[in-house]
């Protein structure tokens, strides 16, 4: 078995955001009022099984996997946004909960492929410069060294060459 694509933790935290997002906001663009609480778990916890499935058993990104996900979390979000309203016998099917759903999913399932595809990208190039030798040091450093003075003292002078003299 290979190991999972890179991007692959992007791309499941896209599915699981986008497909209740899209699932309730067509819903609500169509009916013209919020999904009850019901619908809201229903939709957080299909996105969050989806996501679990979106890399399949490769752990790789492709766009037609991607696609036939969020596709598939329309269809039964459709069904989960529907949970406890009185307008679940869906005579609003057509229009533009039809509409938003045929635009946002492929969009989407672009969008979340390239986000996934740069996020690995970026997590390479972090990599590999924190990954970099430390650039040799020229010559050593010494902090706080103390340089020593002479111990001999010289009567009438000041107490050391910069100070006063202390007679005349």
């Amino acid at each position: 078995m290979s190991a999972p694509h890179p991007g692959l933790p992007a791309l499941r935290t896209g599915v699981a955001v986008a497909v209740p997002a899209l699932a309730l906001t067509a819903h609500a663009t169509a009916t013209g009022m919020m999904p009850q609480a019901a619908a809201f778990a229903a939709c957080l916890g299909l996105g969050g099984l989806l996501a679990l499935v979106v890399g399949g058993p490769s752990g790789g990104i492709s766009m037609p996997r991607t696609l036939a996900v969020l596709t598939v979390g329309q269809a039964a979000g459709h069904l989960a946004a529907g949970i406890g309203d009185g307008a679940s016998g869906h005579a609003y099917d057509s229009g533009p909960m039809l509409a938003w759903h045929l635009v946002a999913v492929p969009a989407s399932a672009v969008l979340l492929v390239l986000v996934a595809r740069c996020y690995a990208l970026v997590t390479a190039v972090i990599a590999v410069l924190t990954s970099l030798p430390a650039a040799p040091i020229a010559a050593e450093l010494h902090i706080g060294a103390v340089v020593a003075r002479p111990a001999t003292a010289v009567v009438g002078a000041g107490a050391s060459p910069r100070a006063p003299p202390l007679f005349g």
